[in-house]
Protein backbone atom coordinates (compact mmCIF):
# COMPACT_ATOMS: atom_id res chain seq x y z
CA UNK A 1 0.00 0.00 0.00
CA UNK A 2 0.95 3.68 -0.87
CA UNK A 3 1.29 5.35 2.77
CA UNK A 4 -0.19 9.68 2.35
CA UNK A 5 1.25 11.85 4.55
CA UNK A 6 -2.36 11.27 5.77
CA UNK A 7 -1.58 7.99 7.10
CA UNK A 8 1.98 8.69 8.27
CA UNK A 9 -0.08 11.37 10.80
CA UNK A 10 -2.37 8.45 11.54
CA UNK A 11 0.50 6.30 12.16
CA UNK A 12 2.56 8.90 15.03
CA UNK A 13 -0.79 9.02 16.51
CA UNK A 14 -1.34 5.28 16.71
CA UNK A 15 2.51 4.94 18.01
CA UNK A 16 1.90 6.98 20.67
CA UNK A 17 -1.19 5.59 21.93
CA UNK A 18 0.66 2.21 21.97
CA UNK A 19 3.58 3.48 23.50
CA UNK A 20 1.56 5.23 26.54
CA UNK A 21 -1.07 2.37 26.86
CA UNK A 22 -4.27 4.25 26.17
CA UNK A 23 -5.66 7.69 24.57
CA UNK A 24 -5.45 9.45 27.95
CA UNK A 25 -1.16 9.48 28.11
CA UNK A 26 -1.47 10.11 24.19
CA UNK A 27 -3.43 13.01 24.37
CA UNK A 28 -0.65 14.72 26.68
CA UNK A 29 1.96 14.02 24.87
CA UNK A 30 0.23 15.26 21.12
CA UNK A 31 -1.36 17.94 22.55
CA UNK A 32 -4.67 17.33 21.14
CA UNK A 33 -8.26 16.10 22.58
CA UNK A 34 -8.94 12.64 23.02
CA UNK A 35 -11.83 13.00 20.11
CA UNK A 36 -8.96 14.08 18.03
CA UNK A 37 -6.95 10.82 19.14
CA UNK A 38 -9.83 8.46 18.89
CA UNK A 39 -11.00 10.27 15.21
CA UNK A 40 -6.93 9.36 14.24
CA UNK A 41 -7.07 6.01 15.31
CA UNK A 42 -10.29 5.25 13.45
CA UNK A 43 -9.04 6.79 10.42
CA UNK A 44 -6.25 4.33 10.56
CA UNK A 45 -8.52 1.24 11.11
CA UNK A 46 -10.49 2.26 8.22
CA UNK A 47 -7.22 2.91 5.86
CA UNK A 48 -5.71 -0.61 6.86
CA UNK A 49 -9.07 -3.02 7.02
CA UNK A 50 -8.51 -4.05 10.55
CA UNK A 51 -8.88 -3.22 14.18
CA UNK A 52 -5.10 -1.96 15.98
CA UNK A 53 -6.35 -2.26 19.73
CA UNK A 54 -9.52 -3.03 22.00
CA UNK A 55 -10.59 -0.31 24.57
CA UNK A 56 -13.40 -0.95 27.47
CA UNK A 57 -13.49 -2.35 31.35
CA UNK A 58 -10.62 -4.51 30.37
CA UNK A 59 -8.27 -1.67 30.01
CA UNK A 60 -6.42 -0.87 26.72
CA UNK A 61 -4.31 -3.77 24.46
CA UNK A 62 -3.33 -4.12 20.74
CA UNK A 63 -4.70 -6.53 18.79
CA UNK A 64 -2.54 -8.87 17.19
CA UNK A 65 -2.29 -7.21 13.65
CA UNK A 66 -1.92 -3.70 15.69
CA UNK A 67 1.11 -5.17 17.32
CA UNK A 68 2.67 -5.76 13.88
CA UNK A 69 1.59 -2.62 12.75
CA UNK A 70 3.19 -0.94 15.76
CA UNK A 71 6.82 -2.71 15.16
CA UNK A 72 6.43 -1.50 11.35
CA UNK A 73 5.37 1.68 12.14
CA UNK A 74 8.00 2.39 14.79
CA UNK A 75 10.27 0.94 12.56
CA UNK A 76 9.56 3.38 9.70
CA UNK A 77 9.33 6.64 11.94
CA UNK A 78 12.33 5.82 13.27
CA UNK A 79 14.09 5.82 9.25
CA UNK A 80 11.98 9.12 8.60
CA UNK A 81 13.29 11.05 11.72
CA UNK A 82 17.25 9.35 11.19
CA UNK A 83 16.31 10.70 7.49
CA UNK A 84 15.49 14.36 8.67
CA UNK A 85 18.69 14.39 11.04
CA UNK A 86 21.03 12.96 8.50
CA UNK A 87 19.47 15.87 5.96
CA UNK A 88 19.98 18.41 8.53
CA UNK A 89 22.96 18.09 9.34
CA UNK A 90 24.10 19.23 5.77
CA UNK A 91 23.34 22.47 6.44
CA UNK A 92 24.73 25.05 8.58
CA UNK A 93 22.21 23.96 11.89
CA UNK A 94 21.88 21.05 13.77
CA UNK A 95 18.44 19.38 13.36
CA UNK A 96 16.43 16.39 14.16
CA UNK A 97 14.80 15.04 16.79
CA UNK A 98 16.71 13.52 20.11
CA UNK A 99 15.14 10.78 21.93
CA UNK A 100 17.01 10.92 25.57
CA UNK A 101 16.91 8.10 28.45
CA UNK A 102 17.94 8.92 31.86
CA UNK A 103 17.64 6.49 34.64
CA UNK A 104 14.51 7.14 37.18
CA UNK A 105 15.22 9.43 40.31
CA UNK A 106 18.32 11.35 39.41
CA UNK A 107 16.83 14.91 39.20
CA UNK A 108 18.13 15.98 42.51
CA UNK A 109 21.31 13.93 42.44
CA UNK A 110 24.00 17.34 42.59
CA UNK A 111 26.56 14.41 40.94
CA UNK A 112 24.82 13.87 37.88
CA UNK A 113 23.88 17.40 36.56
CA UNK A 114 21.92 16.11 33.46
CA UNK A 115 20.20 19.41 32.97
CA UNK A 116 23.44 21.02 32.55
CA UNK A 117 24.30 18.43 29.53
CA UNK A 118 20.80 19.51 28.10
CA UNK A 119 21.82 23.08 28.23
CA UNK A 120 25.12 22.96 27.09
CA UNK A 121 23.72 21.13 24.04
CA UNK A 122 21.30 23.84 23.32
CA UNK A 123 22.63 27.16 23.49
CA UNK A 124 24.32 25.73 20.37
CA UNK A 125 22.13 27.04 17.38
CA UNK A 126 19.91 24.23 16.31
CA UNK A 127 16.60 23.09 15.30
CA UNK A 128 16.38 20.00 17.97
CA UNK A 129 13.51 18.58 19.01
CA UNK A 130 13.90 16.75 22.35
CA UNK A 131 12.40 13.58 23.88
CA UNK A 132 13.03 13.21 27.29
CA UNK A 133 12.14 9.66 29.17
CA UNK A 134 13.02 8.64 32.59
CA UNK A 135 13.08 4.56 32.97
CA UNK A 136 14.76 1.06 34.91
CA UNK A 137 18.40 0.20 33.26
CA UNK A 138 16.95 -2.86 31.65
CA UNK A 139 14.19 -0.71 30.00
CA UNK A 140 16.79 2.11 28.42
CA UNK A 141 19.34 -0.68 27.30
CA UNK A 142 16.35 -2.23 25.51
CA UNK A 143 14.83 1.41 24.17
CA UNK A 144 18.50 1.85 22.99
CA UNK A 145 18.77 -1.19 21.32
CA UNK A 146 15.38 -0.79 19.32
CA UNK A 147 16.64 2.86 18.54
CA UNK A 148 13.53 4.14 20.44
CA UNK A 149 16.06 6.29 22.19
CA UNK A 150 19.20 7.44 20.76
CA UNK A 151 21.36 7.63 24.10
CA UNK A 152 20.67 6.66 27.84
CA UNK A 153 22.45 7.75 30.73
CA UNK A 154 22.53 5.11 34.12
CA UNK A 155 23.88 1.66 35.38
CA UNK A 156 23.95 -0.65 33.00
CA UNK A 157 24.60 -3.84 34.59
CA UNK A 158 23.41 -6.06 31.62
CA UNK A 159 26.08 -4.92 28.68
CA UNK A 160 25.37 -5.37 24.83
CA UNK A 161 27.79 -5.70 22.40
CA UNK A 162 26.51 -2.88 20.27
CA UNK A 163 26.18 -0.50 22.59
CA UNK A 164 29.40 2.03 23.67
CA UNK A 165 29.30 2.71 27.25
CA UNK A 166 30.86 5.70 28.14
CA UNK A 167 31.79 5.97 32.02
CA UNK A 168 30.69 9.35 34.41
CA UNK A 169 30.19 9.02 37.87
CA UNK A 170 30.26 6.22 40.62
CA UNK A 171 26.53 6.88 42.37
CA UNK A 172 27.34 6.34 46.35
CA UNK A 173 24.69 3.01 47.78
CA UNK A 174 23.95 2.18 51.18
CA UNK A 175 21.85 0.23 53.53
CA UNK A 176 18.85 1.82 54.87
CA UNK A 177 15.51 1.28 57.96
CA UNK A 178 12.82 3.30 59.03
CA UNK A 179 12.10 4.72 61.56
CA UNK A 180 9.68 2.39 62.80
CA UNK A 181 12.15 -0.71 62.02
CA UNK A 182 13.40 -2.22 65.20
CA UNK A 183 16.94 -1.26 63.89
CA UNK A 184 15.96 2.62 63.94
CA UNK A 185 17.13 2.86 67.14
CA UNK A 186 19.57 0.28 68.38
CA UNK A 187 22.63 1.57 69.70
CA UNK A 188 24.09 -1.26 70.09
CA UNK A 189 26.87 -2.59 67.32
CA UNK A 190 24.30 -4.24 64.05
CA UNK A 191 26.40 -7.43 62.48
CA UNK A 192 26.10 -9.29 59.40
CA UNK A 193 24.00 -11.99 61.67
CA UNK A 194 21.91 -9.49 63.31
CA UNK A 195 20.68 -7.98 59.46
CA UNK A 196 19.88 -11.31 58.16
CA UNK A 197 17.00 -11.44 60.51
CA UNK A 198 15.37 -9.01 58.80
CA UNK A 199 13.02 -8.90 55.65
CA UNK A 200 14.64 -6.73 52.65
CA UNK A 201 13.79 -5.43 49.40
CA UNK A 202 15.93 -5.32 46.29
CA UNK A 203 15.62 -3.96 42.53
CA UNK A 204 16.19 -6.84 40.50
CA UNK A 205 18.40 -5.17 37.89
CA UNK A 206 20.64 -4.56 40.71
CA UNK A 207 20.08 -7.44 43.33
CA UNK A 208 23.26 -9.18 43.00
CA UNK A 209 25.36 -5.75 43.96
CA UNK A 210 22.94 -5.37 46.72
CA UNK A 211 23.08 -9.00 48.42
CA UNK A 212 27.02 -9.78 47.62
CA UNK A 213 28.21 -8.39 51.18
CA UNK A 214 25.16 -9.90 53.20
CA UNK A 215 24.92 -13.34 55.03
CA UNK A 216 22.01 -15.34 54.06
CA UNK A 217 19.87 -12.20 53.44
CA UNK A 218 15.84 -12.44 53.90
CA UNK A 219 14.44 -11.13 50.33
CA UNK A 220 10.87 -11.00 50.22
CA UNK A 221 9.88 -7.80 48.48
CA UNK A 222 10.80 -6.60 45.31
CA UNK A 223 10.38 -3.29 43.68
CA UNK A 224 10.92 -2.22 40.30
CA UNK A 225 12.45 1.39 40.73
CA UNK A 226 14.21 3.83 44.18
CA UNK A 227 10.50 5.60 44.52
CA UNK A 228 8.92 1.67 45.53
CA UNK A 229 12.22 1.00 47.18
CA UNK A 230 11.98 4.22 49.31
CA UNK A 231 8.17 3.40 50.31
CA UNK A 232 9.01 -0.22 51.38
CA UNK A 233 11.94 1.06 53.88
CA UNK A 234 9.68 3.85 55.22
CA UNK A 235 7.28 1.38 55.98
CA UNK A 236 9.87 0.48 58.78
CA UNK A 237 8.92 -3.70 57.31
CA UNK A 238 12.11 -3.68 55.56
CA UNK A 239 15.59 -3.10 54.51
CA UNK A 240 16.64 -1.55 51.74
CA UNK A 241 19.24 0.09 49.84
CA UNK A 242 19.01 3.49 47.75
CA UNK A 243 21.35 6.05 46.37
CA UNK A 244 23.17 8.18 49.37
CA UNK A 245 21.65 11.32 47.78
CA UNK A 246 18.17 9.59 47.40
CA UNK A 247 17.53 8.69 51.06
CA UNK A 248 19.56 12.46 52.27
CA UNK A 249 15.42 13.73 52.21
CA UNK A 250 14.32 11.44 54.47
CA UNK A 251 18.02 11.12 56.68
CA UNK A 252 17.39 15.19 57.46
CA UNK A 253 14.01 14.41 58.77
CA UNK A 254 14.80 11.27 60.53
CA UNK A 255 12.85 8.95 58.93
CA UNK A 256 15.49 6.88 57.82
CA UNK A 257 18.51 5.55 59.36
CA UNK A 258 21.86 4.86 57.64
CA UNK A 259 23.02 1.47 58.30
CA UNK A 260 27.09 1.49 58.03
CA UNK A 261 28.70 -1.71 58.13
CA UNK A 262 32.38 -2.68 56.79
CA UNK A 263 31.56 -3.73 53.39
CA UNK A 264 27.80 -2.72 53.09
CA UNK A 265 28.14 0.19 51.02
CA UNK A 266 28.77 0.27 47.34
CA UNK A 267 29.03 2.16 44.34
CA UNK A 268 26.71 1.85 41.27
CA UNK A 269 28.87 2.83 37.84
CA UNK A 270 27.13 5.17 35.68
CA UNK A 271 27.62 5.51 31.87
CA UNK A 272 26.36 7.68 28.82
CA UNK A 273 25.64 5.11 26.57
CA UNK A 274 24.43 5.47 22.76
CA UNK A 275 24.32 2.65 20.16
CA UNK A 276 27.48 1.81 17.87
CA UNK A 277 25.89 0.41 14.78
CA UNK A 278 23.60 2.08 12.79
CA UNK A 279 25.84 5.01 12.95
CA UNK A 280 24.69 7.57 15.49
CA UNK A 281 23.33 10.87 14.01
CA UNK A 282 25.54 13.87 14.23
CA UNK A 283 23.02 15.15 17.01
CA UNK A 284 23.17 11.99 19.30
CA UNK A 285 26.73 12.11 19.12
CA UNK A 286 27.09 15.59 20.16
CA UNK A 287 24.46 15.38 22.77
CA UNK A 288 26.49 12.17 23.74
CA UNK A 289 29.64 14.43 23.83
CA UNK A 290 27.96 17.12 25.82
CA UNK A 291 27.13 14.64 28.48
CA UNK A 292 30.00 12.71 29.32
CA UNK A 293 31.86 16.44 29.50
CA UNK A 294 28.99 17.80 32.19
CA UNK A 295 28.57 14.56 33.99
CA UNK A 296 32.73 13.15 34.54
CA UNK A 297 32.67 16.84 35.67
CA UNK A 298 34.67 18.08 32.70
CA UNK A 299 32.18 20.62 31.94
CA UNK A 300 32.67 22.79 35.25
Amino acid sequence: MRISDFTLRNMRTFCAVADHRGFAGAQAVLGMSQSAVSTHIKDLEVTLGFALCRRGRGGFALTEKGEAVYAYARQMLSGIEDCEARLGTLGRVLAGHLRVGVVDSEADNPELPVHRAIRRFFLREQEVRLSLEVGTPEDLGKALQTGDIHVAIGPFPTRHPNIEYMPVYAEEHALFCGNHHPLFGLEQDISLEVLSQHPMTVRPYLQRAELAPLVNPRVIASVSNMEAQAILIRSGCFLGFLPVHFARKWLDTAEMRRIDLPGIGWHSQFFVALRAQPEPTEVAQLFARDAVLELAGGGN
